[in-house]
């Protein structure tokens, strides 16, 4: 899933404009679920970009705090995380 400090009525928007998304874009409109994962940036009042990886115990086994989706890296290391967790 996908999570953005942008209102709902901003991510339907975003949404559409893409088609579809193969996962649910949900907002945190009040900042709350950015600020306790400390990815929240004061001054802009916006969410720093980041990619979290949680597993069945809703323990953090993954975190990139600086996710540039253009670099195919970071996906190829997302991927090889989600591998872990699935035993593959």
């Amino acid at each position: 899933m996908a999570i953005g400090v942008d209102h709902i009525y901003s991510h339907n928007v975003f949404e559409a404009s893409l088609g579809t998304l193969p996962y649910p874009l949900l907002s945190d409109w009040h900042k709350e679920t950015v600020k306790k994962y400390n990815v929240f940036h004061e001054k802009d009042e916006v969410a720093i970009r980041s990619c979290f990886l949680i597993d069945k115990n809703g323990d953090i086994v993954y975190k990139n705090i600086d996710f540039n989706p253009r670099d195919k890296k970071v996906y190829e290391g997302l991927l090889q995380e989600c591998g872990k967790l699935s035993g593959k």
